[in-house]
């Protein structure tokens, strides 16, 4: 059964902690699949876990027992159908309900079957066809994506006039509690709909361009000559690709001139402005995407030593490292920086873990693990992962923090929080960027924030 890449998506979503990319990853790596239906699983159980509050209203909406829960795997059954249906062009309506039934009989729920196929049918009768133009913010609108829409014959979302948050919450399928903070801070409805648009489709890959090997047109060249027609982005950094494909396959990759990383995270390095020769410290290093930058901007002179917390960790930032010729970077485990000397980093930077708000298009599950409590925990560690890294900023050095979230609470406030803790920094400068670009890939950007202190 590790042959199907439905059912594959189906026991990726059953995950209950909520990781359901790396169950996916763990499952395909067992399972065999050519590269084609390896994508497929990952589309449905990818997009299935982002969209799985939009489906399961839908789902309930035609159910004639709609609080009853579903045995086993019947619910992801019907959501991966749904979604199939909804947001998948390339699945014909028929084709996803006749899968889901003969999935359901190999799940045992045989019983069940004549259920999955009347509910999945009616839901292709009443739901209109894609509609192109502005998405209304009606309760009886599903969007799509930017500009496209499609229409139930029913309310089935919270009326958006009377419940703007809960209506959001629903159609855009994020915590209602998030959806209540963006609504709060950006000050509508509508503001906070263009960010939940964003964190529902599928990211582009953007990499970045390793000028230790090349610029934008040897990379552009590289990939052509791998038939893929690339873009350069515009941040003049990046290039993006018109689809993902396996990074192996791309020789750009393989030597090294290229390295994922989306626009908001590669701006942190220029904004620390590394010199060649400097002393450099990475105190949240792991996979080395922004340790392998900076060797970059330092063209591979001076030092960095980069600090995570496991072995396995660190052998991914020496294995980007290698491929990527960097030779300045030595590794460190966290349990031992006691043993660097204080003050004797030119530059320090502290790319903390946190909420990942600003890359949900990235990180399907991390908005259903998003709550006030797990955000206060994290701001809480942050601070002391940025104290922590400030003893070994030396006199005139500077302190770099940043992180891929746009909530206040892990961003600015835990740069003012340390600011006025005594510990003789003042703030260079600092940036928060939203989600934006969704509707062109070359302009696309996740969101994320950067702090430059310096002692």
């Amino acid at each position: 059964m590790l042959e199907n890449p439905r059912d594959i998506a189906v026991w990726a979503l059953g995950d209950r902690q909520g990781y359901v990319s790396m169950r996916l990853d763990n499952l395909l790596s067992r399972s065999g699949l050519s590269q084609q239906d390896q994508a497929l699983a990952r589309e449905l159980a990818l997009g299935t876990c982002r969209r799985r509050a939009t489906l399961e209203a839908l789902m309930r909406a035609f159910m004639q027992q709609p609080d009853k829960p579903l045995p086993g795997t019947l619910n992801e059954i019907l959501l991966v159908a749904i979604y199939q249906m909804i947001f998948l062009d390339r699945v014909p309506d028929h084709a996803a309900v006749n899968e889901a039934v003969e999935q359901a009989i190999r799940h045992r729920h045989r019983r069940k079957s004549g259920m999955v196929n009347g509910v999945l049918r009616t839901i292709g009768r009443k739901v209109s066809q894609a509609v192109q133009g502005p998405v209304p913010l009606e309760s009886n609108v599903i969007p799509v994506g930017p500009g496209t829409y499609r229409k139930i014959d029913r309310a089935v979302f919270p009326d958006p006039q009377k419940a703007p948050a809960a209506y959001l919450s629903a159609a855009y399928s994020l915590p209602l509690e998030l959806i209540e903070r963006w609504i709060g801070r950006l000050g509508s409805a509508q503001a906070a709909c263009e960010i939940a648009m964003q964190a529902n489709l599928r990211a582009p890959v953007i990499m970045r361009v390793n000028r230790l090997k090349g610029d934008i047109q040897t990379a552009l060249d590289s990939l052509s000559a791998d038939g893929v027609k690339a873009e350069a982005h515009e941040n003049g950094q990046s290039v993006v690709l018109p689809q993902h494909r396996p990074l192996s396959s791309l020789k750009a990759f393989t030597e090294g001139l290229l390295q994922p990383q989306d626009p908001s995270a590669t701006d942190v390095v220029p904004a620390a402005d590394p010199k060649c020769g400097m002393k450099v410290l990475d105190f949240c290093a792991a996979p080395g995407t922004k340790t392998t930058h900076l060797a970059e901007r330092m063209h591979n002179t001076g030092s960095i030593t980069a600090v995570d917390t496991t072995e396995e960790k660190l052998q991914r930032i020496k294995d980007n490292c290698r491929r990527m010729g960097v030779a300045i970077v030595e590794t460190l485990l966290a349990d031992a920086v006691g043993t660097l000397k204080p003050q004797s980093f030119d530059l320090v930077l502290a790319d903390v873990p946190c909420s990942n708000t600003g890359v949900l298009a990235r990180r399907a599950e991390a908005r259903w693990r998003f709550d006030t409590d797990s955000l206060r925990k994290l701001a809480r560690d942050q601070q002391q992962i940025l104290l922590a890294a400030s003893n070994f900023v030396k006199p005139g050095g500077k302190l770099v923090y940043s992180t891929c979230s746009i909530e206040p609470e892990e961003c600015e406030e835990v740069t003012r929080w340390f600011l006025a803790s005594g510990t003789g920094f003042k703030l260079l400068g600092e940036k928060i960027t939203l989600p934006g670009g969704a509707a062109d890939p070359t302009r696309w950007h996740d969101g994320g924030y950067w702090a430059v202190l310096a002692r």
